[in-house]
C-alpha cells in the first residue's frame, strides 16, 4: 500500500504540534519533514492550487508536496469554494525550510508523509515569517523567494499589502521585486493597485517601471487600461513607453487602436516609432490590420510605412493580403 494519502482526509490523526505565533520560526527548526498551517484567505481571488489542463480549459488537481513538476495557479474557470483558509506548507531538513507551497484549504494535497500540523498561527505572523523567507540571501534556499511572495499575496491580512509594496521597493534581486510587484496588482485590490501605480510613477530603473506596468494591465480592477495609457505616456524612458503600448494592445480595450496611433505620433525616435507599430501589430480580434493599413495610407515617415507593411506581410489574412495586392499595382503609393 502507498504511503501518500489525501491530507484533507488525515488532520484528525496527523500528528498536532501546537505552536503560538511568535515562536514559529523556532518551532519549525525543530522539526523534519513537512508542516502545515492556515490562515484566513483574502477575498476576491480565485484559489490558488496545483491545475491541469482540460481542452481549454484548467481545473483543479492533485497537488504533490514532494513533486516541483506541478503546475500551481488559480483560475476563474474552476470557481471558489466555501472554503476561506489558505494552507501554508513548509518542508524543513536539518533545522531550515528547504520548500515552501501554499494552497487554498480545500485544493486536494498529497505527500510521502504527513505534515505536523501547526495551530495558532496568526496572519500576521505568517506575513512576517515569509517576508524573512523571500529575502533570505542563500543560494540554498533561492527556490523559495517565488512562493514566498506568492504565498503572502493570498494572505487575508493588511500587512501583506504593505509587506509586498516594501519588497518591491527593496534592495531585494530583480525578480523578487518584480514578483512582489505583480501580485499586489493582481491580489491586493485597490491599496496594492495603488501601491503599483505610484512605483510606476517613480524612479526606479526603467526595466521595473516596465514591469509595474505589466503588472498593472494585469489587474482584475475596473479601467486599468487608463492607469496603463496615462502612465506610459508621461514616462521619459521610450522603453517603458513601448512597453506600455505593447501591453496598451494586449488588453482588448478599444481605445487602444487611437491611442496607440497618437503616440506614433508623438515619438521622435525611429526605435519608438517602429515599438509603436509593432503594438499595433498585437491589437486583437482583426484590429490590427485596419490600423496598420491606416498607417500606410497616413501621413508618417517612410520608415513607419515600412514597419507597417512589413508586420501586414506577417499577418497574412485577407484584407492584408488585399491591400498588399494594391500596394504592388501602385508601388510609388505606399511610401510616398
Amino acid at each position: 500500500m502507498s504511503s501518500k494519502f489525501i491530507l484533507a482526509m488525515c488532520l484528525g490523526w496527523c500528528s498536532i504540534v501546537s505552536a503560538n505565533a511568535s515562536e514559529l520560526s523556532s518551532r519549525l527548526a525543530a522539526l523534519n519533514g513537512w508542516a502545515s498551517w492556515q490562515v484566513p484567505m483574502i477575498d476576491g481571488v480565485g484559489a490558488p492550487c496545483c491545475m491541469a489542463q482540460l481542452g481549454k480549459d484548467f481545473r483543479k488537481a492533485i497537488c504533490n508536496l514532494d513533486s516541483r513538476e506541478s503546475s500551481w495557479g488559480s483560475s476563474d474557470q474552476d470557481p471558489r469554494s466555501k472554503d476561506t483558509m489558505l494552507a501554508v506548507y513548509a518542508h524543513v531538513t536539518a533545522g531550515k525550510v528547504d520548500r515552501l507551497r501554499g494552497f487554498s484549504g480545500d485544493c486536494p494535497v498529497v505527500a510521502d508523509q504527513g505534515p505536523q500540523v501547526l495551530q495558532a498561527i496568526s496572519p500576521a505572523d505568517t506575513v512576517n515569517w515569509l517576508r524573512e523567507v523571500a529575502l533570505v540571501p542563500s543560494d540554498s534556499r533561492k527556490d523559495l523567494a517565488d512562493p514566498a511572495v506568492s504565498t503572502l499575496a493570498f494572505v487575508a491580512d493588511v500587512t501583506a499589502t504593505r509587506v509586498l509594496s516594501e519588497l518591491a521597493d527593496s534592495d531585494a534581486k530583480k525578480d523578487l521585486r518584480e514578483s512582489a510587484l505583480f501580485w499586489l496588482a493582481q491580489n491586493r485590490g485597490a491599496d496594492g493597485a495603488a501601491s503599483v501605480e505610484k512605483f510606476a510613477r517613480g524612479k526606479a530603473d526603467p526595466e521595473l517601471r516596465a514591469h509595474a506596468l505589466f503588472a498593472l494591465s494585469q489587474s482584475p480592477l475596473p479601467d486599468h487600461y487608463t492607469r496603463v495609457r496615462d502612465i506610459g505616456a508621461q514616462d521619459s524612458s521610450e522603453h517603458v513607453r513601448s512597453q506600455a503600448l505593447f501591453w496598451m494592445a494586449q488588453m482588448d480595450d478599444e481605445r487602444a487602436r487611437d491611442d496607440i496611433l497618437a503616440a506614433l505620433t508623438r515619438e521622435t525616435t525611429e526605435e519608438g516609432q517602429e515599438q509603436a507599430v509593432f503594438a499595433l501589430s498585437q491589437l486583437p480580434h482583426g484590429a490590427a490590420d485596419p490600423a496598420l493599413i491606416a498607417v500606410v495610407r497616413g501621413k508618417y515617415a517612410r520608415a513607419v510605412k515600412q514597419r507597417a507593411l512589413f508586420w501586414l506581410g506577417q499577418s497574412g489574412s485577407d484584407a492584408a493580403l488585399s491591400f498588399l495586392d494594391e500596394m504592388l499595382a501602385k508601388p510609388t503609393a505606399a511610401t510616398r
